[in-house]
């Protein structure tokens, strides 16, 4: 059992301060879902350590690229086509059929 004084020390601290570790690990719980929606494939490409590095580093510089060029994230859609393409499932023309199309909802969600 604690004594008070050291209890006291134990519990010091600003209700922030005792939340932010939390508040962190729940920012990596996200960004790992996230993660997750990025890469919609039920395997990896490749079945090195390395292999599945690029994979996901591949996902994510698309996901910052499409972002960029969209103004907000993605669409859940539109990044199963990019792993379709990833995996030769989608041609080149199907997959810039779907960022115009993508764009296009994106205009119109801006007029509305």
């Amino acid at each position: 059992m604690l004594s008070g004084r050291r209890s006291e020390r134990a519990i010091k601290g600003s209700a922030a301060q005792l939340a932010q570790p939390y508040r962190r690990r729940w920012e990596v719980e996200e960004f790992f879902r996230w993660l997750k929606c990025l890469l919609p494939c039920r395997h990896w490409l490749a079945e090195s350590e390395n292999g599945v590095a690029i994979q996901i580093y591949t996902a994510l510089i698309c996901a910052v690229l499409l972002t960029r060029r969209l103004g907000r994230k993605p669409s859940k859609r539109l990044m199963e086509m990019q792993a379709f393409h990833q995996m030769n499932h989608a041609s080149d023309e199907e997959l810039a059929q779907a960022i115009q199309e993508e764009m296009r909802r994106a205009a119109l969600r801006l007029a509305a």
